[in-house]
């Protein structure tokens, strides 16, 4: 299971409203135990970067907040974060567990970005 999610110009000293990246999906609550992977870039230049995220699964922070790694189209040549590259956060949690990831911009311009989670039932094949 895969949620893609666009992150659009968040203005300078915002933050997401909700604050959960994953509001409103289909999979924000793990339906089973489950693996987790995130992957969440922001777009733009090397030098406006700066979008920073927090990391929950349940009543578990499992990333403190952290600043989000920048992926400047014009460089790299994609706009999704790379697997190999920017999907360094994996955690596990139970049936019932909410998946947050909260997003703000501490930066003084807008900025855009990208998040990607990756869920893969864990046990009895679900």
């Amino acid at each position: 299971m895969i949620i893609k999610r666009e992150i659009t110009a968040l203005a300078a000293g915002a933050t997401l409203n909700p604050n959960n990246l994953w509001s409103g999906s289909a999979f924000e609550y793990l339906k089973g135990p489950s693996f987790v992977s995130l992957g969440i870039v922001s777009l733009t230049t090397f030098a406006l970067k700066g979008l920073v995220s927090a990391f929950y699964i349940g009543s578990n922070l499992i990333a403190e907040e952290f600043t989000v790694p920048n992926n400047d189209p014009a460089i790299k040549g994609t706009d999704s974060p790379l697997i190999s590259d920017q999907f360094y956060i994996q955690a596990a949690g139970n049936g019932g567990d909410r998946v947050v990831s909260t997003v703000r911009n501490p930066t003084a311009g807008a900025i855009t970005g990208t998040g990607i989670l990756q869920v893969v039932p864990a046990g009895r094949g679900r």
